[in-house]
């Protein structure tokens, strides 16, 4: 299983990642897909604060990437 911080910013997430994209698109995070988007606001998004932000439940999220092969940390 891969770890991934839930401090680091999600443009460095997917940018290791980039199936974490996918995952975050049907989580609820459908700006993640527009353009410029990840490389703006990505830059300081973690996926903690994204879900406070969407009110999406940690628990939610973390299932999500569990199912995908990651752990959250």
């Amino acid at each position: 299983m891969i770890r991934i911080p839930l401090t680091s910013s999600l443009y460095d997430i997917v940018k290791t990642y980039p199936e974490v994209k996918e995952i975050m698109i049907q989580l609820g995070f459908a700006q993640i897909a527009q353009p410029g988007m990840l490389a703006t606001a990505g830059r300081y998004m973690t996926i903690d604060k994204g879900a406070q932000l969407k009110k999406i439940p940690m628990e939610n999220v973390t299932a999500a990437f569990a199912a995908a092969g990651f752990e959250l940390i």
